[in-house]
Parts: structure tokens; sequence; C-alpha cells
């Protein structure tokens, strides 16, 4: 069997969907990922075999059009809504042609898409081929297709599909029951495996006995659509008045954004948070939805600090589920998160719920054994796949 993956050029939407190519391949089936030019690296260091699709758009040019310069967290759901779909719509008329021309060559029998990768939703449609819908969080895209498919229309148009189903054949829900919305017709739960990209496991330091270690992370889009990370440099301030241990989990080059820190703070640069969380007994972060289901998995309570995308929608379910707490970025103060932290490392409920998820997580199918039904979705494409020009 072959299997078609495509994605959205970020870690947040690819990351999640590699656990079930991994055990796709392990079965001894192929596995193949297309996404832009400038990803293909990224694909490459999971080990999976990369598919150029297009040419790289400029997201930050898409985003911020005509002059914007606000990154538009403090704008409304709608505006939000505008800019993601106006750049998600790039990316996938800049892919759709070279994903369908591949696809037409290398004959996959199923194909998989993240939510926002939309050229695989076109690729599938138009070769009438089964279309699995693979979740990376909460599923805040699944009744939002009226609202935010216009933006798609003439891609769809273009390719002769224009009654597109975006939630495809089947849906596969990574995110732990305990934080998720609504369930998706069509839905079949996967455990979510935690992978955060290839790393060293860090030589962390034991703490002091009987005192927490808090991690502070924001994540990778915050910083390339800011410049900065500041919230970080609060989050930090903060917690120094409290009794803790801090840790602090950046991306590669951005240490001297951050400045100064209490002496002997760690840094770890670059390190998958799947690798460095495990020591921690909470975390301190932005939202994005890498971070929550990984923290969520690995039973560490939380101190969700949204701003933009789906963080806002992430962070009202990680504090409705107990596992956290919420404090929008807007209203984020020194004393606000000193407060915020204070009262979830005191509160012994949010360390339980966090422990009830982790375990409600554990006893979901893992990826392997979703090989089997891949393995029916094959037969059934290799059956009704229109490989022919159009």
């Amino acid at each position: 069997m072959r299997v078609l993956f495509t994605t959205f050029p970020a870690p947040s939407h690819f990351f999640p969907m590699v656990p079930l190519a991994w055990a796709l391949r392990a079965a001894g089936h192929e596995v193949a990922v297309a996404s832009q030019p400038s990803y293909l690296n990224a694909v490459r260091g999971t080990g999976l075999p990369a598919v150029k699709a297009g040419v790289d758009v400029d997201l930050s040019a898409v985003w911020y059009q005509d002059g914007e310069t606000d990154p538009g967290w403090r704008s409304s759901e709608e505006a939000r809504s505008a800019r993601g779909m106006r750049m998600f719509a790039a990316v996938a008329e800049a892919m759709a042609g070279d994903v369908i021309g591949f696809a037409r060559r290398w004959r996959p029998d199923v194909v998989v898409y993240e939510p926002r990768a939309y050229a695989g939703l076109v690729a599938a449609e138009v070769l009438g081929l089964p279309l699995v819908r693979h979740l990376w969080g909460t599923d805040y895209t699944c009744e939002r297709w009226d609202i935010e498919s216009p933006a798609l229309a003439p891609l769809l148009e273009r390719h002769g599909v224009p009654d597109a189903d975006h939630l495809g054949t089947v849906t596969l829900d990574v995110c732990p029951p305990r934080l998720q919305l609504a369930e998706a017709p069509n839905r079949t739960m996967m455990r979510y495996v935690p992978f955060n990209g290839s790393g060293i496991v860090p030589d962390l330091p034991a703490g002091p006995r009987g005192k927490p270690r808090v991690c502070v992370t924001w994540g990778t889009t915050f910083v390339k659509q800011t410049g900065h990370l500041d919230p970080v440099r609060c989050a930090v301030e903060a917690l120094c008045d409290l009794d803790v241990d801090i840790l602090v989990a950046i991306g590669a080059g951005h240490r001297h954004l951050i400045g100064e820190l209490p002496a002997g703070t760690p840094v770890l640069e670059s390190v998958p948070l799947n690798l460095s969380l495990p020591a921690c007994d909470a975390i301190v972060h932005q939202g994005g939805a890498g971070t929550t289901i990984t923290a969520a998995v690995l039973g560490v309570p939380q101190l969700v600090v949204p701003s933009f995308a789906d963080e806002p929608v992430n962070a009202r379910q990680v504090a409705a589920s107990g596992a956290g707490r919420s404090l929008p970025l807007a209203e984020t103060t020194v004393d606000r998160v000193r407060a915020e932290a204070g009262a979830l490392l005191e509160g012994t409920g949010y360390a339980r719920a966090a422990r009830a998820i982790r375990d409600e997580v554990a006893g979901l199918p893992a990826p392997a054994a979703l090989v089997e039904a891949m393995e029916a979705l094959g037969d059934r494409g290799r059956r009704g796949r229109d490989l022919s020009p159009r």
C-alpha cells in the first residue's frame, strides 16, 4: 500500500502525523510526505521520504498583507480567521498542482492530510481516493467550513471539485477526549504519541527535594510572527518570586531574545519538548497544539497564555478539563502570571486532572493499531481511484 501525506509547512501541523507514518512503514507500506520546498528538510529529519510540492510561499507577506503590522491577536476572531485562511489558501494554491501530478505518477491508495493542508484534500477529490483527515489538536476547524471555504473556492473550482468534503472519509483524532471540542463525523481515535522533533535527551540536574520545576516555553510560531519572546521574560520574572526551579525551552538561535536569567537557570535550545517535559511539574506556554497536547499526554499541569489561531480554544479546553489555568496574553503582567502560576502549583486538583488525561490517553489505540484500518482504506482506494488526465 502507498500512503501520501500532505502538510502545511509547520511543525505543529506535521509532527502529530509522524507516528502514523512510522507505523505504516514499520508494517511494510510505502509513505511519502508532500510539502513546500523549504519544509522538506524538516520532513527528512523524521526519516520519512519528502516530496517537493510547488514553490515556497512567503507566509509573513501573506499574513501582513496590505501593510498590516499588528500580529493580529487583539483583532476579532473573524479577522484572525480571514488572515489564516488567506495564508492556508495561498499554500494550497502553490502545492496542489504538484501534489496531483506526483499522485498520478506514484499512484497512492490513500491520502492523509492535516486540516490545513488543502492540497491533499484537492488531490484526493480529483483522483477519487480515500481521504484521512488527521487532526493535530482540538478540532476547531470541523464546523467552520461554511465560514472558511470561500477562501478556497477558486482553488476547488479550478480543479473541478467545488463540492469537496473537507471531513474526508474518516477523521483521525489524536486529541485527548477531555480536551476535544466535539466529535467529528466518522471519527476514529488514536493515541497521541508525542513527537516534537529529533534531539538528544537533556541531562537535567535533579532539583532540590520537594521543589517543583516549571518549564517556560513559547513554541515555534510566536517568535516568527512577532520577532520577540517578551512573554518568556515576563513568565520567568514572575516565577522567580515563587519557590520553584525554572527551565526555559526555546528554539535554536533565540537565546538573545530572553536576556539575562537567574543564575543556574537551564536554557534548552531546540530540544524536543517531549524529551524535557517529563522532568517538570508544570508548564507555562502559549497554547499551541503541539505544546498543549504534549503536556496533556505527559500528565503535566499547564498555565496557558494564548494569543491567536487555535491557542484561545486550547486554553479554554485545558481550563475546562481542570488540568490547568488560562490567562490571555493581552491581560498578562508579571503579577498576573505569578498569581496564576502560584494557584496552579498550590492546587492539587490540577495535577490530579492532568494525570487523569494522561491515563485516558494511554488507553487509546496506538498508531500501529490503526494500520489494519488504513489497509482497508487502501483496498478501497485501489478500486476507486481515477488517474486519468484532466
